[in-house]
């Protein structure tokens, strides 16, 4: 079994395409990448904010996803109840767990509980590319940061998981842990002016 990470689908969300410059096609997008990369055996994290708008159709989209799928509720999640998303399809919810000496939250926590070494969140998309604070929801939240002045996270314990930065895909757990920036977790990605391309290192 193969345990996965995966935060802020934000299925069947248009605006969310503004927001953070995802392909107009990234619902169907994220349901291909996940069934081809988790198997029934597997299971899925999700960091939270599934879906904005019309819950109805939660049940189709989850019920088509293989593996366990297990809920750490978002912002955008918050007004089912824990029992409420696993009925619609979650085999467990919660609003923060330890998992593997980590503290899996939506948005970034302000301390670590004992015996926890990294928090790993979601919540804030592509900040490292200017994500669009245009839900009137978050204003405040990015206004009271200083994420975007200075391009890290508040402290050196906090791995992001913005799924713009993972190619709309799952990411397993161990990988993700162990190599935080090629999934740009501690800031963004760094320009080598060496390298004749340019390329991101």
């Amino acid at each position: 079994m193969k345990v996965y990470l995966i935060s802020d689908t934000h299925f069947n969300h248009q605006n969310i395409a503004t927001y953070c410059d995802r392909p107009a096609n990234f619902t169907d997008l994220i349901v291909k990448n996940w069934a081809v990369i988790v198997k029934p055996e597997d299971m899925v994290v999700h960091l939270g904010d599934v879906q904005i708008g019309k819950k109805s159709d939660q049940h189709d989209i989850l019920s088509g996803l293989p593996g366990r799928k297990v809920l750490i509720r978002g912002n955008h999640d918050r007004q089912w109840s824990n029992t409420r998303w696993m009925q619609a399809g979650f085999d467990f919810a919660c609003d923060s767990m330890i998992f593997r000496n980590c503290w899996l939250t939506h948005e970034p926590a302000q301390s670590l509980p004992e015996g926890t070494t990294l928090n790993l969140h979601g919540h804030l998309h592509n900040i490292w590319d200017g994500f669009h604070p245009n839900d009137p929801k978050e204003d405040k939240y990015f206004a009271e940061t200083l994420l975007t002045m200075h391009k890290q996270l508040h402290n050196p314990w906090q791995r992001l998981f913005a799924i713009e930065y993972t190619s709309y895909r799952p990411v397993e757990f161990d990988k993700f842990v162990s190599q935080p920036d090629k999934y740009q977790a501690r800031g963004p990605k760094i320009l080598d002016p060496k390298l004749p391309d340019k390329k991101n290192v």
